[in-house]
């Protein structure tokens, strides 16, 4: 069955998988206790954050091998060379971890005590999130092995001391290191982002200088491969009725709007998927002498390479924080940003890893929501959403599946006076 991991968010919480978070980490962004069950999870929020120099030591550092989104036996030296270092590091580390399952931290009580309880400000009925690790195929047929989840979501409320601020984003980790990268991004970004003197003057261009230091930060982290590990980001900004969408990678922001007909609803895209053969993508990393390989006849997806015989890395996505064997040709953190004004008429969020677009389009997943949102709640519809979502996998690719992690948000979101 699935381990399934949620959290909703008074200032700041990850909802992220057990034994991918350090102690150090887990005193800035606190989780819920790992309970079986979706319907008995329990939700937790952070206290005030402690200065910005702690929380950019949060990092951590993890080894496995790496998933679909970059391919395996990377043949370039420096990739090798930066892989090496990192299980020369590793094998000096304590091996304190299983990677059977993956389970959300019981933090609550032990790193913040005195946390206000998420319900007092998002209830479980307006903003629903909900993390499962992926699977694998086992030697026992039929029964798959659990992978750690690569994905973080985060929810943070209110946003640089305001109330009228949100901040809401999900990250997809790939590669040997995609949780410590995922995980360290997510600290960090929000952290920047709350600090930069722009951010309620021109929120894009905090959006975008913010993405490009936390790639140079990651890039700095000698206890993270970031050669060939890296993370997508899709980063929902909420100021005074105005989202400010910045992405990087496959991960997808969708908001939905009630139709002209009762109970119908339209999805549109706040962000789009960087695919490496999109004609502007693809043309700006053949500027940069990067090779892009065409999608597979199975439908394998378009892939970026350092070399024309398309053998290293093999990134399936044309931007990302991390990946800096291929930043010089091309890959770039660097996110698109987009602006939506709230109306009357939407009706709610979508933010979600590509384990939810995989084989859900954003109307398919829009109609999905709308009709449990508005009976059971946004916990209950992510809750489902995730559900649809793994049938599908076990459809389309039997014993394997990709890491899942959603966030629905119910529109208005915020408190009003």
């Amino acid at each position: 069955g699935l381990q399934a991991e949620r959290s909703q968010a008074c200032r700041c919480a990850c909802f992220t998988p057990r034994r991918t978070l350090s102690a150090r980490s887990a005193r800035v962004l606190p989780s819920v206790h790992p309970l079986d069950a979706p319907d008995h999870r329990m939700m937790s929020a952070a206290p005030a954050h402690p200065p910005f120099s702690q929380r950019l030591g949060a990092t951590l550092s993890n080894s496995f091998r790496a998933r679909r989104l970059t391919l395996d036996g990377l043949d370039t030296s420096e990739i090798k060379e930066a892989a090496a270092k990192h299980e020369e590091h590793e094998a000096r580390e304590p091996k304190a971890r299983s990677r059977k399952m993956s389970l959300s931290p019981e933090m609550t009580s032990r790193w913040a005590p005195s946390a206000q309880a998420a319900e007092e400000l998002f209830p479980k009925t307006v903003v629903g999130t909900f993390s499962c690790h992926g699977t694998e195929p086992s030697r026992r047929p039929g029964a798959p092995a659990a992978k750690i989840n690569q994905d973080r979501g985060m929810v943070s409320y209110p946003f640089a001391g305001n109330d009228a601020a949100a901040l809401f984003a999900c990250f997809d980790g790939h590669g040997l290191s995609g949780d410590s990268c995922s995980q360290f991004v997510a600290n960090t970004l929000q952290a920047l982002l709350e600090d930069h003197p722009a951010l309620f003057e021109e929120p894009e261009r905090a959006l975008k200088e913010t993405f490009v230091r936390v790639d140079e930060l990651l890039e700095g982290q000698a206890t993270i491969e970031t050669s060939s590990s890296g993370t997508t980001a899709t980063v929902v900004l909420l100021i005074e009725g105005t989202l400010y969408t910045a992405c990087v990678g496959d991960s997808r922001a969708v908001i939905a709007s009630n139709g002209r007909r009762k109970g119908q609803v339209v999805a549109r895209d706040l962000s789009r998927d960087h695919k490496p053969d999109l004609p502007d993508e693809h043309a700006r990393i053949k500027k940069r002498g990067g090779f892009v390989s065409p999608p597979e006849d199975w439908g394998g997806p378009a892939r970026v390479y350092l070399d024309p015989h398309f053998t290293a890395p093999g990134l399936a996505m044309s931007r990302s924080i991390g990946d800096h064997a291929v930043k010089r040709i091309g890959v770039t953190a660097e996110p698109e940003v987009t602006t939506h004004k709230l109306t009357a008429d939407d009706a709610f969020l979508v933010i979600a890893s590509d384990g939810v677009w995989e084989f859900l389009a954003s109307d398919v997943v829009a109609t999905l929501v709308a009709p449990l949102l508005a009976k059971g709640g946004a916990t209950v519809a992510c809750t489902k959403l995730i559900e649809r979502a793994t049938a599908e996998w076990r459809k389309e690719e039997g014993d394997y599946r990709d890491d899942i992690t959603a966030l629905v948000i119910k529109l208005p979101c915020l408190p009003t006076t």
